[in-house]
């Protein structure tokens, strides 16, 4: 009887534990959306949420930004993301950290750069006072 009751708990956990997974997968799928809805439309106030205050990006042509750079970059034109498609996205939690990478494809501009073309990206998220938000970002471009 003891036996059972322990794999019953057993599965119990590797159930929730299974679940839990999925449903952070998805939170992280919709903060991207979210992100990227944000950037297309140059929404301040959305990146301003969702973007830590030590955020830092190292974008498309392959420039260093902080947030406040960020931010003044999408809302004064001179970065302009038109649209976006990411692709095999893949979600790796770590507690508090999660690691999001996938492929983006993108029509948009920096400055008078052309910057439309398949990427590799990375972005990092960590949780604090039970919000997640982005603390990095990082692409590459592919082939």
């Amino acid at each position: 009887m003891k036996r059972l009751i322990m794999f019953c708990l057993a599965m119990m956990m590797s159930f929730s534990t299974a679940f839990a997974v999925g449903e952070s997968d998805q939170v992280f799928r919709d903060l991207e959306g979210q992100i990227s809805h944000a950037v297309m439309i140059g929404d301040v106030k959305a990146m301003n949420n969702l973007l830590a205050t030590n955020y830092e990006s190292v974008g498309f042509s392959g420039q260093v930004r902080s947030k406040a750079e960020v931010m003044a970059a999408y809302s004064g034109g001179n970065l302009a993301i038109s649209d976006a498609h990411e692709d095999k996205t893949t979600v790796r939690q770590f507690g508090d950290t999660a690691i999001i990478i996938g492929v983006l494809t993108l029509t948009g501009k920096d400055g008078s750069t052309d910057i439309s073309g398949h990427y590799t990206f990375t972005r990092v998220y960590k949780r604090t006072n039970g919000k997640w938000q982005a603390i990095s970002f990082q692409a590459t471009p592919t082939k």
